[in-house]
């Protein structure tokens, strides 16, 4: 495939990587889910909803302008079963999915390539967000395509010519506090904090976590450094034996640097 685009990373989660690339053949029954995103069914559903936004984006911004009818059609021939296959065979992921042994027929079943790619859309989503996607997705579909493709204008003219830019949210996220959490304060909630419900706060907030993840010492020994980053800004670190406790410790630290306390 010519002009191919970079495949983005899903960053900071080892993992939720490692769930992208396997297939649900390997897991069993009644597994628990995942304090964070709960499972790979979940992201299906996520991604495949994300897809089908930024398909329709793309050629809803497309000049000239395109009707409902001309959007649709050219949406379903970008998501069709063949063109989605063809988008993972040119990155080789199929070779980096893992099946359960005697299942080497689901590489070429579409719908199973199908529900990979959207998981993966999914976690790309969750960890690196929106205009990531677009930006990828517009350029597959046209290698050609700007960066203008991320965000549609708004449809509000001003008294001189032209489209205004988009407007700003209606509501802002608070600005970040400048306070660091007291011992006391940490102490006494952070044992009632899990991940889910910093990830579920920041977002009803309007913050976009990210976790960036490090690892240091011998492998079979190793320390996981995680940072919580809230809109890019480091709001807690965790340091631990696996990269969940570390990234549990700084969801929390997070959690009272923000002063959100057990009922924000």
């Amino acid at each position: 495939m010519a002009n191919l685009p970079p495949l983005p990373k899903i960053e900071g989660d080892i993992d939720l990587l490692l769930d992208v690339y396997t297939h649900s053949s390997l897991r069993f029954d009644g597994a628990p889910m995942n304090d964070d995103y709960g499972s790979t069914d979940r992201l299906v559903e996520l991604g495949e909803k994300v897809l089908e936004l930024v398909v329709t984006n793309h050629f809803y911004l497309e000049k000239p302008l395109l009707d409902s009818e001309q959007i649709q059609i050219k949406r379903a021939e970008a998501l069709s079963d063949v063109n989605i296959d063809q988008w993972i065979d040119a990155y080789g992921l199929k070779g980096k999915l893992r099946f359960a042994p005697g299942n080497p027929e689901l590489i070429n079943n579409h719908k199973e390539m199908r529900k990979f790619f959207n998981t993966y859309v999914g976690a790309l989503y969750i960890r690196n967000g929106m205009e990531t996607i677009q930006g990828w997705i517009s350029r597959l579909i046209n290698p050609n395509s700007e960066m203008q493709y991320q965000v549609a204008p708004s449809f509000q003219k001003n008294g001189n010519s032209g489209y205004q830019s988009p407007p700003p949210p209606l509501t802002q996220p608070p600005p970040l506090p400048a306070f660091p959490p007291s011992p006391t304060t940490y102490g006494a909630i952070s044992s009632l904090v899990s991940l889910a419900l910093v990830n579920q706060t920041a977002a009803q907030k309007g913050y976009q976590v990210t976790y960036p993840a490090e690892q240091t010492g011998p492998p079979h020994q190793p320390t996981w450094t995680v940072k919580c980053c809230l809109n890019s800004q480091e709001r807690g670190r965790g340091v631990g034996k696996s990269q969940k406790i570390a990234k549990e410790e700084a969801a929390r630290q997070a959690w009272v640097s923000m002063g959100w306390g057990p009922h924000a």
